[in-house]
């Protein structure tokens, strides 16, 4: 059994009165058994776990959080600045958990803490600086964006994770045409495009993508698609849970970098791990193995 001395937990003070009760109940006697002293830190307001990340971050041996993957790329930005940073675990919490789901965490909340509490298995994940914001699952503009930015609050508290494919479907009907530059340290493309997806994890609105993409080799995968329609749809949202992009969709462009500059006709809703933002331009960079995660066991 791991011990730690100080731990921090984080828990998103957003979530339903009923279901953080629920989930609290299930980890923190757990937590206690491994540690010291247990800091609960409940969020009050948007990028309160950032805050609370850059701040304290570094005098805990372990920081969990306990949220969905908007609470994660929070607290994942208030780590990354760190220069002395802790090991990171993730209690899921959320509709699609989709970082989570890329570390194998399972979506059981007493699974999740027992990862945790046994012996613990660390792996250091890749994380990518994208101007002065970090993403740890993925970032995208396009189709992804919009269907992002498509989703209703409060359809999503009640279908969960099938309002995503729902936005998808919205969204596709009427999918904008994007001029893109991509400039990496060995490639140069310029294309019409319906979307832009820089991959770093494996999971999108609960689907797996593509198994080729590796969370600690340094690179970043990034699809340029070219062209909208029903067969990218089931490609990237609906079926894809093996393999590479398959060879018959020409329309799909496949490149890995340490580096990428990114330049746009005009501004573009820009998703990070869920959260949006806006721009033409951006410049991303790989940070090798920068956080320690608690992770689980390799398929």
């Amino acid at each position: 059994m791991a011990r730690f001395s100080e731990v921090l937990l984080i828990c998103n003070g957003k979530a339903g009165q009923g279901t953080l009760e629920t989930l609290l109940k299930d980890a923190v006697p757990p937590l206690l058994d491994i540690c010291n002293e247990l800091i609960i830190h409940k969020t009050k307001e948007k990028g309160d776990a950032e805050r609370v990340c850059r701040e304290s971050g570094s005098r805990y041996e372990l920081v969990v959080i306990m949220g969905g993957d908007g609470t994660i790329h929070e607290a994942i930005n208030g780590l990354s600045v760190l220069s002395d940073r802790p090991l990171v675990a993730i209690l899921p919490g959320g509709t699609c958990n989709d970082f989570a789901r890329s570390l194998r965490i399972p979506m059981n909340i007493g699974q999740a803490v027992r990862l945790i509490t046994e012996q613990p298995y660390e792996q250091e994940i890749d994380i990518v600086k994208a101007g002065e914001r970090y993403f740890s699952n993925f970032w995208g503009t396009g189709l992804v964006a919009q269907t992002s930015d498509n989703i209703d609050v409060g359809s999503k508290s009640v279908l969960g994770k099938l309002s995503y494919y729902i936005s998808a479907f919205q969204s596709i009907q009427d999918s904008p045409i994007l001029n893109v530059k991509v400039t990496t340290e060995n490639k140069v493309v310029e294309e019409e495009v319906v979307m832009l997806l820089v991959a770093n994890g494996r999971s999108i609105g609960s689907n797996p993508l593509p198994t080729c993409i590796n969370m600690d080799d340094g690179l970043m995968d990034i699809y340029v698609v070219k062209k909208s329609g029903f067969p990218l749809l089931k490609e990237f949202l609906v079926i894809k849970s093996t393999g590479n992009i398959s060879e018959e969709y020409d329309d799909i462009m496949h490149i890995q970098a340490k580096e990428a500059h990114i330049e746009l006709g005009q501004d573009e809703k820009l998703d990070m791990d869920g959260e949006l933002y806006e721009g033409s331009r951006q410049s991303l960079r790989v940070l090798h193995k920068h956080l320690r995660f608690v992770v689980g066991a390799s398929e």
